[in-house]
């Protein structure tokens, strides 16, 4: 299960409370019982459950604590917040968990096959026959299919796409429509830049998909001189730039590790190349 998070503060119902809140636990177990509590706070129904360290269970959705723990441990001054987004956001997520699926809902977005495999797993402990279809993109990153909720995004099983009468081309391509339609025009986002220049797009759940739009890029790469350098290293940011010297990549695959670093939802430490053919994989230097 896929979820908005850590951007809307000001939105969450939890964010005053957090305030008065001790930072929560480093230890494993103390953690996940206050991360329990305070999600049972936040749901009219269901009894969470503990287990097991940093898991938690829900009726049959199974809820990992492994990122934002390993975020809190790394950044104890922000973590009673951080902690009470992913929540306030697990709530909404599970709260509309049985909505019927909308076609219009459908979007691609790129996880690392690490997540999607346990992706896979819990939606197969809830169902066996329920399955996800996740497609290879580059670096270990994988094309998956969710449903866009108002605060939350949920994977598209084989039994939601069954719901909604498509095949999985057609799921792939509705949601990649969807996607174009939604995103605001990639000349909009990103301005052509000089050698030396590094743009950043403004953070967005969906920024990274963009990269599943490869010939939506063929202006900005005509317009860089034919140079156009890519990166997403968390799941709401992409980065760019017209510079493919050495030392320019260089700098750039250490900013890129840096900010994985630093994030809660780091995505990929990959550097690619736009070509006309498709994206090109750029060694790490």
């Amino acid at each position: 299960m896929f979820r908005k998070l850590l951007t809307r503060l000001a939105l969450l119902g939890l964010a005053t409370s957090a305030l008065a809140q001790p930072v929560p636990p480093e230890d494993e177990a103390a953690f996940t019982r206050q991360a329990a509590e305070t999600l049972q706070r936040s749901l009219s129904s269901g009894t969470v459950t503990v287990q097991g360290p940093l898991t938690l269970r829900v009726g049959d959705s199974r809820i990992n604590l492994d990122r934002i723990h390993d975020f809190c441990r790394r950044d104890r001054a922000n973590c009673a917040d951080h902690l009470n987004a992913f929540l306030q956001d697990m709530a909404v997520s599970l709260r509309e968990r049985d909505d019927k699926p909308k076609a219009d809902a459908l979007r691609i977005v790129l996880r690392p096959a690490a997540y999607v495999a346990a992706a896979r797993a819990t939606l197969a402990r809830g169902n066996a026959a329920n399955s996800l279809d996740a497609r290879p993109f580059f670096g270990g990153l994988l094309a998956v299919p969710v449903l866009d909720g108002e605060r939350s995004v949920k994977l598209l099983g084989s039994q939601q796409r069954d719901e909604l009468g498509l095949a999985d081309d057609e799921a792939f391509a509705r949601g990649l429509k969807n996607l174009r339609d939604r995103l605001p025009p990639l000349a909009v986002e990103a301005p052509p830049l000089p050698p030396g220049r590094l743009g950043t797009m403004s953070p967005d759940y969906y920024q990274p998909s963009r990269l599943l739009l490869h010939d939506d890029w063929a202006g900005l790469a005509a317009a860089q001189g034919g140079v156009l350098v890519v990166a997403v290293p968390t799941t709401d940011r992409l980065l760019y730039s017209a510079d493919d010297s050495p030392a320019a990549l260089a700098a750039l695959q250490v900013l890129v590790g840096e900010t994985m670093a630093r994030a809660p939802n780091p995505l990929s430490p990959q550097l690619l190349r736009w070509r006309h053919e498709g994206w090109e994989l750029i060694p790490a230097p």
